[in-house]
């Protein structure tokens, strides 16, 4: 039974580090810098066991770090693709026309 259990766990795994593969750069640093905050704030968290505490805080701090960082890129990602340009009226009180000449 314990044989199932252990390849249940690393199939799920392997299924779940499966769909990170069009995840950019800077999404693992976002799950680097998160799953060390996460273990620093674990282990000071959990007086009774620190190591779980570092685990339990790593796990989650890594995994919402990656999470926060890949939602930020996709939402500026987005906003860069819908910006329009020339929307928003110039400064210039002059502007230039077809013939060259300028009109306020």
């Amino acid at each position: 039974m314990s044989y199932v259990k252990n390849y249940s766990i690393v199939f799920l795994l392997v299924i779940s580090l499966a769909g990170c593969t069009s995840l950019s750069p800077y999404t693992y640093t976002g799950a680097g810098v998160g799953g060390a905050l996460g273990a620093g704030a674990g282990a000071l968290l959990d007086h009774n066991n620190r190591w779980r505490g570092a685990m339990v805080g790593g796990l989650m701090g890594g995994a919402l770090g990656g999470a926060a960082t890949e939602l930020g890129r996709r939402a500026a990602q987005d906003s860069n693709q819908q910006r329009v340009y020339g929307a928003y009226p110039s400064a210039d009180p002059y502007q230039s026309t077809d013939n060259g000449g300028y009109y306020q």
